[in-house]
């Protein structure tokens, strides 16, 4: 079991994480299957427990509406889930990349498997190199797109890997996206997520497009991480290895499913949430 020697506390009176600036110590000799089940026993028998994950009490950043109507809104995505052209050409980690790239998407009418590839440790890459619409789903937003309810799909996509990056380096991350987006002709913005670091990632670069005025909708299988971050608008994706897609329906039932899924994340960045 745990013991008081497993962790270090900079204020010893604190037993709460984020009291006190709680520093884990992780005694990397036990198997993480190990501490996991310690730490899951002890708070099944009411002891004191440790998450080896910090999540420092985020600032609260009002929520922008959307200036204009969906069917007139101009869209851009943006991945922590690392799909880039095939030969990754900005050479970005696998993990903790602290740098993304811009790809034009203009004139596709999806993504082919045999122009990209997945350069991110955090999932099983399977599924996404299979049919990258899975993490970036442009097939679904064309569709939205003729259907009129967007106005149009940006001419590029953002990627990064958000994979073992810290909250420090992806909100610095986030201002340099935030700045190139609030210089492009766009009106919001949707991320779609990977694993519990990666969607993290996602978060802060939302929150920091969000202190622009430029409306994020977050799309993970992980949405406690997006909330506590501070995302605002979140969506339930199906998979952290495919935000968007269902390997067990057919080529047509999963594109149907991404589409529905593609309009409810449009309908939500429409909402004017409670501040």
């Amino acid at each position: 079991m745990l013991n008081q020697t497993d962790y270090i506390y900079s204020n010893p009176d604190s037993k709460r994480q984020g009291e006190g600036k709680l520093i884990p110590f992780i005694n990397y000799q036990k198997p993480a299957p190990q501490r996991c089940l310690d730490m899951l026993l002890a708070k099944y028998q009411g002891m004191h427990y440790q998450s080896e994950v910090i999540m420092e009490t985020q600032r609260a950043v009002s929520v922008p509406r959307l200036r204009c109507r969906s069917e007139e809104t101009v869209l851009l995505l943006i991945t922590d889930g690392g799909l880039v052209p095939k030969g990754n050409p900005d050479r970005i980690p696998s993990t903790n990349a602290g740098c993304f790239g811009i790809y034009d998407i203009k004139g596709k009418k999806e993504l082919k498997r045999e122009e990209y590839e997945v350069c991110h440790q955090g999932y099983d890459n399977r599924y996404v190199e299979e049919n990258p619409n899975r993490l970036v789903p442009v097939d679904a937003l064309r569709e939205l797109e003729k259907k009129g309810k967007i106005g149009k799909l940006y001419d590029c996509f953002i990627s990064t890997t958000g994979v073992m990056t810290s909250s420090e380096q992806s909100v610095r991350m986030g201002k340099k996206i935030a700045a190139y987006v609030e210089k492009s002709p766009v009106d919001a913005v949707m991320i779609t997520s990977a694993c519990g670091t990666s969607t993290r990632c996602g978060a802060c670069i939302g929150k920091e497009l969000e202190l622009r005025g430029i409306p994020v909708v977050q799309v993970t299988n992980l949405t406690q991480i997006a909330v506590d971050t501070g995302v605002r608008r979140v969506i339930k994706g199906d998979n952290i290895c495919y935000p968007f897609g269902n390997p067990s329906l057919t080529a047509e039932g999963e594109y149907l499913h991404r589409v529905r899924l593609s309009e409810k994340a449009v309908q939500l960045l429409q909402e004017h949430l409670n501040q």
